[in-house]
């Protein structure tokens, strides 16, 4: 072979130190550099390298323990390597704790890492339900597609307190700020790793990383070539109490190629269908911490006409009297709590389509310019339907996101761009539709129902019967003419702006970022630098955001930059690392994020850290400019445009619940000025970025390359920490926003006026504290087996301050939580399997929907996995929560239950 006078010429053979059998698909990659190769079908290789020797090779494979080689002739043929089985635990590489690759051992912060083997032996139908394993993370399920990972408390349905990252991409849809779980997100057979880190990360990773960041790297073109298929069949709803047993179905596909390891590509696709769990809590959700049963029937009215089912949508409270004040009979029909009620509702069964689909496809272009620098292309798309819980249960039906990346990237830095764009496509408002289906029919019904029986003589409560009795038939009518079907399919297509359920989101994200790492350059310790810069483009025809006097709806732009210095002492048993950066947005002030840490390692694989760090997060799209009716209320962003737009601060507005309690003493004695002594208006102060300070101390171990062990403690305060509030206002019902609109205590007071209740974002006073700890160990038995546990405790510390200050807490989440691993991934040659026990304590759950008790549960995932090697596959057989024990992870989310599959995936690279 002929080499040029400066170059380096190797080949040779990799081979399996147990059996000597060839292993394909190995990396062979040059230290410090870009360029690399892998081994063939017969495990050999060739690789060119422009520079001279010595030069050194890295020889790494999934399930083996990496190598180094050092080559010092400018020509080396027939090189045989041998690699062993990683046995020994803690050996994984990190990259997100410092932007640098580092032993996890040493990691300065917390840090979970799941790779391709635990991807591959995961119990759980897909990797992103094997999140929920992980040492201190919980876990929100609104479908079986859309999840929301929720570290450290503040848990939520769509958490705006975590970045979710795709190759370094924002995950976000940009008009939610959060992941819509991994819905659009990696398909699995393209993913190689992902790394969470719990706690505030904003240091290194700008805004909103607050509770934690979770990075997903796909794999490379050049190191994961040839073709992948799989298939997974499985069944959920197998005790066919909420829908009858049916199909779930996963199938994907892969195929990479490089070519003279200059230019490589790839292409992914993955396709998932199933029937999905439903929310079935039919409780009355008045009042719902202190009363109502579990299980009582929605259809069951004739003790409770104000019903109001968690999982019943179009059923909002109403009042006879103020529809019906028209209809001219004046005392006939009361104006208070003795004429409320609300229509019959649509179980969620009988009105959300819950099949649920997911499709990703994507590719990417690789090149290497040179042996230190590549360029990439990368293009991604993601369509589903799916259903999430947040004020309302919104039905995304159709819905998409794709991004576009273009990278160049070194040895020590990378400059990327992206873009991020959503669209909402079918997308609905459950409650809303139903509630606007039944103003239409049912609601007119009642309150001529009423009407009538009144006028004949019947007192309210039989009025109430009679009312009720007339408008269930409308509704029986509406279901068999196919009237109600029409105005469903009519009104959903309606934008919620124009007096419809459909919300339009064609919001976009843009960001460009670099980072430079300064070790050539400097000697006396390891720097990097870095940048970006990011713009939001709030696109949604008026039906979520507020437009600006033009017509044109707000753009958002946001910068950050940041250093980061790293040093070893005391013969480099000391790692000290301290960052800072800052980030301005535009209508915020700018912030700091300092990160200061140590991890000293002793002899024996015994490794102690510490840890300050502040973090903070830019109030949320929707936070700021969100201008939405949901029905109960009117979403209103917290920007001084909307402030002024409502007249909040001229038209006196007042919280709700002092509302209520001035009504209610008028109601009782009469005496209308010391009931508006209750009522308590709300001033309106500057709204700024939330922050946390967060010290951490942990501990990190290696025991006789026996046992690790994992544990941390941590707290946490946060400020300006942001909360909602619910207030009232007088309004004039036919024009809202209602301009110009004199206040009225008094006619709120007697409700001889019309009122708008409003959901606004504000600052909590002081600071809200917490913290907790969580330990985990893992063991590793003889013949391969291995017993592993992690234990997490999360509490709120600050949680009736919060409440004197008329806040939700709203930290959804349970005290304890725990699970038990029990594996082999070689229980034979070619037999492995996994069993996963997870139990979670009982908790309260507030937001927007409502708020409730969670009951406690506990599940067990498991699977069997056999290795076909003529086939090159691998069959597995296995089921998550295989005891079908139905539980509900947060308020109003759906019931779930068991599901059994069988997979199987070919791997043309399959050792």
């Amino acid at each position: 072979m002929a080499v040029a006078q400066s170059g380096t010429s190797v080949s040779g053979k990799v081979l399996d130190e147990a059996n000597n059998n060839p292993l394909i698909g190995v990396n062979i990659l040059v230290k410090g550099k870009v360029i690399g190769t892998i081994t063939d079908t017969e495990g050999n290789f060739e690789l060119t390298i422009n520079d001279s020797p010595p030069i050194t090779l890295v020889v790494s494979s999934i399930g083996y323990q990496s190598k180094e080689i050092v080559i010092s002739e400018t020509q080396t043929n027939n090189l045989s390597i041998q690699l062993s089985e990683q046995a020994i635990l803690g050996q994984e590489v990190v990259v997100s704790a410092s932007r640098v690759e580092e032993s996890i051992l040493q990691s300065p912060v917390s840090i979970e890492k799941m790779d391709i083997r635990d991807i591959q032996s995961a119990a759980a139908p897909s990797f992103y339900d094997q999140i929920a394993n992980m040492k201190g993370i919980d876990v929100s399920a609104q479908s079986l597609t859309f999840k929301s990972i929720n570290p450290r408390g503040f848990g939520a349905n769509g958490n705006t307190r975590v970045v979710q990252l795709i190759d370094g991409i924002d995950n976000q849809a940009p008009g939610l700020n959060f992941p819509v779980g991994n819905i659009v997100g990696i398909p699995e057979l393209d993913l190689e790793s992902v790394e969470l880190l719990p706690g505030s990360a904003s240091a290194l990773y700008g805004p909103n990383a607050i509770n934690g960041i979770i990075l997903m790297n796909s794999k490379n073109p050049f190191e994961y070539q040839g073709l992948s298929v799989s298939a997974k069949l499985g069944l959920t709803h197998i005790d066919g109490e909420d829908d009858a047993p049916s199909l779930y179905q996963s199938y994907g596909l892969r195929y990479a190629k490089a070519f003279n390891n200059k230019l490589a590509f790839k292409i992914n696709a993955e396709y998932l269908k199933a029937t999905d769990f439903i929310g079935v809590d039919y409780r009355d959700a008045h009042d719902l911490v202190e009363r109502s049963p579990e299980g009582i029937d929605p259809d069951d009215r004739a003790s409770n006409r104000t019903y109001d089912g968690v999982n019943v949508y179009g059923d909002p409270l109403l009042n006879v009297g103020i529809l019906g004040s028209g209809a001219g009979i004046g005392a006939l029909l009361p104006t208070d709590e003795r004429g409320d009620f609300t229509p019959t509702g649509y179980t969620e069964k009988e009105f959300v389509d819950n099949t649920t689909e997911s499709i990703k496809v994507g590719g990417a272009l690789h090149y290497r310019i040179n042996d230190n620098l590549e360029a990439l292309a990368q293009f991604n798309q993601g369509f589903g339907s799916t259903v999430y819980t947040a004020n309302d249960r919104f039905v995304l039906d159709d819905f998409s996101i794709w991004t576009a990346k273009a990278e160049l990237r070194g040895t020590n830095f990378f400059l990327r761009g992206y873009r991020t764009q959503e669209n909402s496509g079918d997308s609905y408002a459950a409650n809303t539709l139903a509630s606007l289906i039944n103003a239409q029919t049912t609601i007119p019904a009642y309150v001529q129902g009423f009407a009538g029986a009144r006028l004949t003589g019947s007192g309210i409560d039989e009025s109430h019967q009679l009312a009720r009795t007339v408008s269930d038939a409308v509704r029986q009518q509406n279901l068999d003419n196919g009237r109600f079907q029409e105005l469903y399919d009519s009104l959903r297509q309606v934008p919620i702006s124009e007096g419809g359920a459909k919300f339009l989101d064609e919001t976009s994200l843009t960001h460009f970022e670099g980072m430079y790492n300064l070790s050539e350059q400097i000697d006396f310790a390891e720097v990097i630098v870095g940048a970006n810069y990011r713009q939001y483009n709030l696109r949604s025809d008026g039906t979520l955001f507020a437009l600006q006097d033009d017509g044109e709806e707000f753009d958002i732009n946001e910068w950050g930059a940041y250093v980061q210095l790293t040093k070893k002492l005391l013969d480099e048993k000391l790692d000290l690392t301290g960052s800072v950066r800052y980030d301005k947005n535009e209508y915020f002030d700018g912030q700091f994020s300092p990160r200061i840490s140590g991890v000293y390692s002793t002899p024996g694989n015994h490794n102690f850290r510490a840890s300050f760090q502040r973090g903070f997060r830019i109030p949320t799209t929707q936070d700021q400019f969100i201008d939405l009716d949901v029905v109960t209320r009117r979403l209103v962003g917290s920007n001084s445009v909307l402030i002024n737009r409502y007249n909040f601060e001229s038209n006196t507005v007042y919280t709700t619940q002092s509302v209520a309690a001035a009504q209610q003493a008028y109601q009782t004695n009469g005496d209308l000025a010391a009931a508006q002594a209750l009522l308590d208006p709300v001033a309106f102060e500057e709204f700024d970025t939330e922050k946390v300070n967060t010290f951490e101390v942990g501990y990190k171990g290696l025991i006789n390359n026996k046992l690790l062990i994992d544990a941390y403690y941590y707290y946490s305060a946060y400020q300006d920490f942001v909360a909602e509030i619910d207030f009232t206002q007088t309004a004039i019902a036919e024009q809202n926003p209602p301009y110009n609109i004199e206040p009225d205590p008094e006619g709120i007071v007697t409700q001889s006026v019309a009122t708008q209740r409003y959901g606004f974002d504000v600052n909590a006073d002081g600071t809200v504290n917490a913290h907790g700890f969580a330990l985990a160990a893992d063991y590793a038995l003889e013949k391969g087996y291995t017993l592993g546990g992690n234990v997490a405790y999360n509490r709120l510390i600050s949680q009736d301050d919060l409440i004197a200050q008329g806040f939700r807490a709203a930290y959804n989440t349970p005290e304890w939580r725990y699970n038990i691993r029990f594996s082999n991934r070689k229980l034979t040659d070619n037999l492995g399997f996994n069993i996963v026990w997870r139990w979670q304590d009982a908790f309260l759950w507030e937001s927007s929907i409502g708020e409730g008790i969670i009951p406690a549960y506990q599940t067990l995932d498991a699977q069997l996995s056999y290795k076909l090697p003529d086939l090159k596959s691998v069959l597995k057989i296995g089921g998550s929560n295989i005891l079908n024990e139905r539980y509900t992870t947060s308020f109003a989310n759906p019931r779930m239950g068991a599901i059994y599959y069988i997979s199987i995936t070919f791997d043309e690279f399959l050792n």
